[in-house]
């Protein structure tokens, strides 16, 4: 099912990966507040999301400084719905992946342009800059990233290249366990995936035909 939604900067797509668009070609404010997507309680996605235009802006000094050091703020471009994250709005898998709180920002995988990067540290060079176009996964939980702004942790983050468009890397980072499974398939050898029909197991399938010929 879709979001019945009036913002017209919102699209949503029907694939395994559902393409949630935002937030392109706008400038950099100073804005406390942002537009985003927030699930007010567990239950049918038409009626628990809402777009709100209140939301409060995150930032790296909201984390504490040890964790800090490992976050990046970007502008959100695209943000792609994957199953799991229909299953966090269920409240089927809500003692293993949250959220702690409601209401929150759903979804988890996104593309954007970093906007913030930590404090300098002279022992551990960034391998990002403000402007890049990086796309990112979830580490802690598949939220926070529906909104016009997020929070993405390097360890899960990677510049983009220019020849793929923003909507197609944020499908892409989620799917991103995929190449580390692959990589453990020998050529010839046959693979039973459970669950191959969702983003992770669409994935792997179609790498371990074209790359490892299993």
């Amino acid at each position: 099912a879709g979001l019945n939604c009036k913002d017209k900067r919102i699209l949503i797509g029907t694939s395994n990966y559902c393409t949630i668009m935002s937030n392109d070609q706008e400038p950099e404010t100073k804005a406390e507040t942002m537009r985003a997507v927030q699930g007010k309680d567990y239950g049918d996605i038409d009626e628990m999301l809402s777009v709100q235009d209140d939301v409060r802006v995150p930032y790296l000094a909201d984390l504490p400084p040890k964790k800090r050091n490992n976050f990046l703020k970007i502008r959100t471009l695209a943000v792609s719905l994957a199953p799991g994250d229909c299953r966090v709005l269920s409240g089927k898998t809500r003692e293993l992946q949250g959220p702690p709180s409601m209401p929150y920002v759903p979804c988890g995988d996104c593309c954007g342009i970093v906007v913030e990067l930590p404090p300098e540290n002279p022992k551990k060079k960034l391998p990002f800059k403000v402007g890049d176009r990086v796309a990112a996964r979830f580490l802690e939980g598949p939220r926070d990233a529906l909104g016009e702004y997020a929070l993405v942790h390097q360890a899960v983050c990677d510049v983009v290249p220019e020849e793929i468009s923003s909507d197609e890397a944020a499908a892409l980072a989620g799917a991103s366990p995929a190449v580390a499974l692959a990589d453990r398939i020998k050529a010839g050898e046959r693979v039973l995936i459970l669950g191959a029909s969702g983003g992770v197991g669409s994935h792997v399938c179609q790498l371990i035909r074209k790359e490892r010929g299993a």
